[in-house]
């Protein structure tokens, strides 16, 4: 996950929401409770409209209802699935939040409000049936259940940053379980901890206004129909996948980088033409004797043909 050293003078508070601890960290000179308090207000919005537990949430009213009338949502989850659409079509499917009846049928996702909402016994649809109209509504061809999981809690950071923004606060960062955001005008370096048992801390990226997300599965695996695998499910094949790499997205904002990691982390380097649609770039760490290999994506591209084969650079454990 990524992580930064807290800038000196800078002041933080932390809540828990979107499953996960998040910190807002702003410096003592211009923090205040009222920034505190409009940041964490944007995060339990993005929370309460995007929940899957919810059975009031939009996720929930887009499952029980949208196959039978427009359902008008809230802007942000309308921003998020118009991304999630986006996503879906350049990334030839790999990015799909209508996966979550498959997730929960392999145990990786709890029976969830939206799912529980629809009781017919017809099949869910997925992303096909999926159609956004004018005025932030809504419809589906066939009932969907939705997991924006991730890109949700991406959206929420956004948010979070704009709202602070918008307090008059100059400078700042909002992290959330592996979706961090700094604005301001100087540099913050940031560090990823990897996953798995060859677990360590290193040196990723400055920014100084920007968004980094990492995923790391490895961590995270569990038996799924007799063999280990993560929560990373694939699905154009339906099925939860074992991968031990590490994957961080460096993008403007944290919706986008935190869409991406599932991407690049599914199809590795065929994914840098949607990581440069979006002038985004990304970094895998995979573990290995020792060591650890690094990919960055996309790489940068030859000044003249070349027969010699791109070498992964290796960090040391």
């Amino acid at each position: 996950m990524p992580c930064c050293p807290q800038p000196d003078g800078w002041v933080a508070q932390a809540q828990v929401w979107l499953g996960t601890l998040v910190e807002v960290a702003l410096p003592a000179a211009e923090s205040s409770d009222t920034c505190f308090a409009v940041a964490f207000a944007a995060i339990a919005h993005v929370h309460r409209v995007m929940s899957a537990h919810d059975a009031s949430s939009d996720l929930a009213r887009i499952a029980r209802e949208a196959h039978r009338a427009t359902v008008r949502v809230d802007a942000g989850t309308y921003a998020v699935l118009y991304l999630a659409q986006q996503l879906f079509r350049e990334s030839g499917g790999t990015f799909d939040v209508a996966i979550a009846p498959l997730l929960a049928r392999h145990g990786l996702l709890p029976p969830v409000a939206a799912g529980n909402a629809y009781d017919s016994g017809a099949p869910w649809g997925g992303m096909d049936a999926l159609h956004l109209e004018p005025g932030l509504r809504v419809r589906t061809t066939a009932p969907v259940a939705l997991d924006l999981g991730g890109i949700a809690k991406g959206y929420a950071v956004d948010r979070a940053v704009a709202a602070l923004r918008t307090a008059g606060a100059r400078a700042g960062l909002v992290n959330a379980g592996g979706d961090l955001r700094v604005f301001g005008p100087d540099a913050v370096p940031i560090h990823v901890r990897t996953g798995g048992p060859q677990g360590v801390t290193l040196p990723l990226v400055e920014i100084a206004d920007g968004a980094v997300a990492t995923s790391a599965y490895g961590g995270h695996r569990k038996r799924v129909d007799g063999r280990w695998a993560t929560p990373l499910v694939d699905p154009r094949s339906s099925l939860p996948i074992m991968s031990t790499r590490t994957v961080s997205v460096v993008a403007a904002t944290c919706m986008v980088a935190d869409a991406l990691t599932k991407v690049v982390a599914l199809r590795g380097r065929a994914a840098s033409a949607a990581l440069r649609a979006y002038g985004a770039s990304a970094t895998v760490l995979s573990p290995a004797t020792g060591r650890w290999r690094c990919m960055r994506l996309p790489a940068p591209a030859p000044a003249a043909p070349s027969r010699v084969p791109a070498r992964r650079a290796a960090l040391p454990a």
